[in-house]
């Protein structure tokens, strides 16, 4: 039982023992006379005056760097980002299945050749979901260089590619792009 009990008299009024719990506030603020902000002279000296100026330091910012200059990254021009998009390629792009991995690949009209991941909640919870995630998108970031350029790609996880290794998915992966024909290594010879 959540309400409190308040006793009624007789004519439904809240009784003399109500009365009793209850006391008399004062409603007198009471106002602070001083500044409660630190002042100037006071201030952290080391604290930069534009919070838009940072620097980077750090282990974090020297990694980043090299990766970008080594072109380890997945910057977003080569990502297949719109929903219209997947469903093109879903709709009109060559299909290529394995255990593990199914590979849509569709001609586009760029330079380079773009990368999409699909991971379905049929592979299992979150933290499945987002492992397999990071294993293709390192699959598609180490491969990007022998793709044919002018491609969207995108790769789709099964249900059994949360209990697959890396090392299978990446042979998997090398497979289904050399039979898609997609591999630059095979279309220069």
């Amino acid at each position: 039982m959540n309400k409190r009990f308040v006793p009624r008299d007789r004519k439904g009024g809240i009784g003399t023992r109500r009365k009793n719990f209850e006391k008399d506030l004062s409603t007198k603020q009471h106002l602070q006379k001083e500044n409660p902000r630190i002042q100037a002279s006071h201030e952290d000296q080391e604290r930069t005056v534009d919070p838009e100026k940072k620097t980077r330091q750090g282990k974090k910012a020297a990694d980043r760097l090299i990766r970008e200059r080594q072109g380890l990254t997945f910057p977003r021009s080569v990502r297949v980002r719109s929903r219209a998009d997947y469903l093109k390629i879903q709709r009109s792009g060559r299909k290529m299945g394995g255990r593990y991995l199914i590979i849509l690949s569709m001609d586009n009209d760029l330079p380079d050749s773009r990368f999409g991941i699909t991971v379905s909640r049929k592979t299992g919870n979150a933290v499945t979901r987002n492992r397999v995630k990071r294993r293709i998108k390192e699959l598609q970031r180490l491969n990007r260089d022998s793709i044919v350029p002018g491609k969207d790609i995108v790769v789709i996880a099964t249900r059994e590619a949360s209990r697959a290794t890396f090392e299978k998915m990446e042979l998997e992966y090398t497979d289904l792009i050399r039979r898609a024909g997609l591999d630059r290594r095979l279309s220069d010879k």
